[in-house]
């Protein structure tokens, strides 16, 4: 057999581990055992074994052939499974042992397990290949190693660039834009870009050059210039088209996906995130690509508002790592975990999972590491740890990015209300108008207005963000515009015109399993309530907030809502006349 047959990943994993003997010569080498290939995997023998009658299969390897095993290894490795990419030297010992090991661990993606072995070997002082120095910069990357990373990417390239194959010096110049990126080193990043531009600009089309097209797709995103980022991730996916590149495919899916979504037209971008991801959790992609898919549509999904899906792919991911060894989540994708644990009221597992992000992110991703801190300031800040909370946002800022509404809403907490409002309204203004990132902000203006009862700017940013809304489909989206109709209505003194939008917000919270999100409406409905003399009604949406805000340990919410029961017991129908209906600003 002259040419593989159509495989998938799993199945060049398998062929990988079961050849990876023949490299090293020998008049009868053995090929890998059903049981080393299971270890090398992290599978059991019996997905080994399934795996293998696929591939006897395809190879034409009938039941009933003697070694039908050392057959398939043979045939795979004459057309080129599982082969060293070049000649080199394997000493015997110890360090062609590491270095074996090392190499399965990487097609299996065990990457600490890759990074401990192939590192191993190097320091042994044997010659690694540049392709043994990648998966190195791979593994030191993913378990946020960065000097290790880039030492062993630039040592790649250098022997690369000495043997004149500018298609792989090109590969690596593009993944030490992102080990630059990550680190917030632009100059180093653009760089490494303009290398690799250079070194692709008088090369015929290859399946470099759609890398190269991501690449400057991620940064035109990051820039804000999201039409730009929509042409580059076609043009990438078309040259994954053309070379039968799946990583390509479903990377320029992803981020066509991304783009659409910051264009507010998630109902285009769901389609291509989801196709991208059905390629990845099933385990079609390679590490870059895997990551980089899932990253891509965990941030699409939360810009958007568009929380069903996310949480959704997130438990597809979980069993992805299972069903195909994959790693799961890396600190880029746990910060966005953590987001999505927090909204649906794991407020402990949100917060465990932010601080693992924080750990791995801050030697490798800052822009990571500021999502997390953020999600680890909001937890402490609905739990009344103050300091803590200021103490996060400060390092969000610190990383470049905005700490907001999360700034805004602890100087709501520490009484500064003047201050209060003017962060939000500068942060507001800083915001594209059409931004969805913009409705968030406006959500926070609305209940900040209300709390130091400025009708006139509730209604105004409810106006605002009912415009951004109307052309979206997400429940949380529709629930925060209905909810700031409701507060809005209610700082003007209008109860009755409060209260149906108040309960439609409540009601798709609770359908975008928010719990906090709908118990903090539930007590603007109560106090809805209590104008309207309704004080029976009242007391069940304070009881049924209180509920939840016990549950997550919200003792400033708690306090609220206690002190709104202790002041229904006492004639809630006449404080409500007579001191207006916000419930958030009294806090003991």
């Amino acid at each position: 057999m002259n040419k593989l047959p159509q495989l998938t990943r799993r199945e060049q994993d398998v062929l990988g581990v079961l050849c990876e003997p023949l490299n090293h010569g020998g008049a009868f080498v053995e090929p890998a055992s059903i049981r080393q290939i299971a270890d090398a995997l992290g599978v059991s023998d019996a997905a080994v074994k399934q795996h293998l009658i696929h591939l006897y299969d395809k190879f034409g390897i009938f039941e009933g052939e003697a070694r039908r095993r050392v057959r398939l290894a043979n045939l795979a490795f004459g057309a080129g499974a599982g082969r060293c990419a070049r000649d080199v030297p394997t000493p015997e010992g110890p360090a062609a042992e590491h270095l074996m090991a090392g190499r399965a661990a990487a097609r299996a993606r065990n990457w600490p397990r890759a990074f401990e072995l192939l590192s191993l070997a190097d320091q042994s002082g044997m010659a690694l290949s540049p392709e043994d120095l990648e998966a190195l910069g791979e593994a030191a990357m993913i378990t946020s190693r960065h000097d290790r990373s880039v030492e062993a990417r630039q040592r790649a390239h250098a022997i690369y660039v000495r043997d004149g194959e500018v298609l792989r010096a090109a590969m690596v110049e593009l993944a030490l834009v992102f080990n630059y990126a990550g680190r917030l080193d632009f100059v180093q990043a653009s760089a490494w870009f303009s290398k690799a531009a250079r070194g692709l600009a008088d090369v015929q089309p290859e399946r470099a050059h759609g890398y190269l097209a991501v690449t400057e797709a991620l940064f035109k995103l990051g820039g804000g210039d999201v039409d730009g980022a929509l042409a580059l991730a076609r043009q990438a996916h078309a040259v994954g088209d053309q070379f039968g590149d799946a990583d390509l495919q479903a990377l320029g899916l992803a981020f066509q996906g991304q783009a659409l979504a910051q264009m507010g037209q998630m109902d285009q971008a769901a389609p291509l995130l989801d196709e991208a991801m059905a390629s990845a959790t099933c385990g079609e992609l390679g590490p870059l690509a895997t990551g980089l898919v899932y990253c891509r549509t965990l941030c699409a999904c939360l810009d958007a508002f568009d929380y069903c899906r996310a949480r959704e792919w997130t438990k597809v991911i979980d069993r992805a790592a299972e069903d195909h060894c994959m790693s799961g989540f890396s600190g880029d994708c746990r910060a966005h975990r953590a987001s999505i644990f927090s909204l649906r009221g794991d407020w402990v597992d949100a917060e465990r999972e932010a601080e693992i992000a924080c750990a791995e992110k801050e030697r490798i991703d800052l822009s990571h590491s500021a999502i997390a801190n953020y999600e680890v300031g909001m937890i402490r800040l609905r739990r009344g740890d103050l300091e803590e909370a200021s103490a996060r946002f400060q390092r969000v800022h610190e990383l470049g990015v905005s700490p907001q509404p999360g700034l805004a809403l602890l100087l709501v907490e520490r009484d500064e209300r003047d201050a209060a409002t003017a962060s939000i309204r500068t942060a507001v203004e800083e915001t594209p108008p059409n931004s969805l990132r913009r409705a968030r902000l406006l959500m926070a203006q609305v209940e900040i207005a209300a709390l130091v009862g400025n009708a006139a700017l509730a209604q105004a940013a409810a106006y605002d963000l009912n415009r951004i809304v109307s052309s979206q489909s997400s429940f949380a989206l529709k629930a925060f515009a209905k909810g700031a109709t409701g507060i809005a209505a209610l700082t003007d003194g209008d109860a009755a015109a409060a209260l149906g939008p108040l309960r439609e917000a409540c009601q798709l919270w609770l359908r975008a399993s928010a719990p906090y999100e709908a118990a903090r409406i539930r007590m603007h409905l109560a106090s809805a309530l209590c104008k309207l003399d309704d004080e029976a009604s009242a007391g069940l949406e304070l009881d049924a907030a209180r509920a939840v805000f016990e549950r997550l340990d919200a003792s400033p919410d708690i306090a609220r809502a206690m002190a709104a029961k202790e002041r229904s017991r006492k004639g809630f129908s006449e404080y409500g006349k007579q001191t207006g209906h916000n419930p958030l600003p009294q806090r003991k």
